[in-house]
């Protein structure tokens, strides 16, 4: 098995978390992907099927199949499909199945694209899954992938108790994955293989007071999965002192939209490669 346990776990509320994920990042999302009518795409890590539905629904010509190493989320993934009326008696049905990404069940050259989003950043080694994705594209297709770098995660004006609780955070991701994915994004893709490598480093940032419901929106979007982690970020505190300013970096990141002059950026990045012939 290449990748390490899942960070956020497969409960109820995170599945429900990542079809909100999928919705709320939709323009990031659609921005590093292009389909023409007919094509085939697998996504590796594809959890609920959140992001499969929305690709579904706006390329519904697109052969599209899924794979997820948790069966409790490809059975989540059937369920999400099935009520958007993607599921397996839907005149195009999208093919789910439990599995390695770093051993696909696909034959060499299957598909025209492959699609990886914030699945790297749960890895300890994605050279495996990378190349496997390039085993199972044909010459000439393409890999997408989005992750970002949580250490570029800034609020403004500076707040030590917000900061804290970032550092808290990116501390505990880093004890399970990447926190820093990302900026890695185009030297894992040349490694594994890769030609015409692209990767477009994107900012988000949101402001008060007239984007106050943005601030508001993103933090809460943050804090979806940040907040299941305070219990570890807490037990992980070198001090009751340094544990005391986590939690009140919580509270006031809650609080961000609600100050005159609140401010929260963050860099993601998408990546391209090419499979050489």
């Amino acid at each position: 098995m290449s990748q390490q346990p899942y960070i956020h776990g497969t409960s109820a509320r995170e599945q429900q978390r990542l079809i909100a994920q999928a919705a709320f990042m939709a323009p990031l999302l659609a921005a590093n992907l292009v389909l023409q009518p007919g094509e085939r795409l697998l996504e590796i890590g594809c959890g609920v099927g959140a992001v499969l539905g929305q690709i579904a629904l706006s390329h519904p010509q697109t052969q599209l199949s899924g794979i997820d190493i948790s069966p409790e989320q490809i059975a989540r993934a059937h369920r999400h499909l099935d009520a958007l009326g993607l599921g397996a008696t839907s005149p195009n049905p999208v093919e789910l199945v439990v599995g390695d990404g770093a051993a696909l069940p696909w034959p060499d050259g299957h598909f025209d694209r492959v699609r990886l989003v914030w699945v790297i950043e749960h890895l300890g080694d994605p050279a495996a899954m990378l190349r496997e994705a390039r085993r199972v594209l044909r010459p000439g297709g393409t890999i997408h992938l989005t992750e970002t770098d949580y250490a570029s995660l800034r609020v403004s004006p500076p707040d030590a108790a917000i900061a804290a609780l970032f550092e808290a955070f990116v501390a505990h991701f880093n004890r399970h994955g990447d926190a820093h994915a990302g900026p890695r994004l185009g030297s894992l893709l040349e490694q594994a293989g890769f030609s015409a490598v692209q990767i477009e480093m994107l900012g988000i940032h949101h402001w008060c007071p007239s984007g106050r419901e943005q601030v508001h929106a993103f933090c809460h979007y943050l804090l979806g999965f940040i907040e299941p982690e305070l219990p570890a970020l807490l037990a992980a505190a070198p001090s009751a002192e340094v544990a005391a300013g986590i939690a009140l970096g919580a509270q006031r990141f809650g609080q961000l939209g609600q100050r005159p002059d609140g401010a929260i950026s963050l860099s993601a990045y998408q990546g391209q490669g090419v499979a050489p012939a």
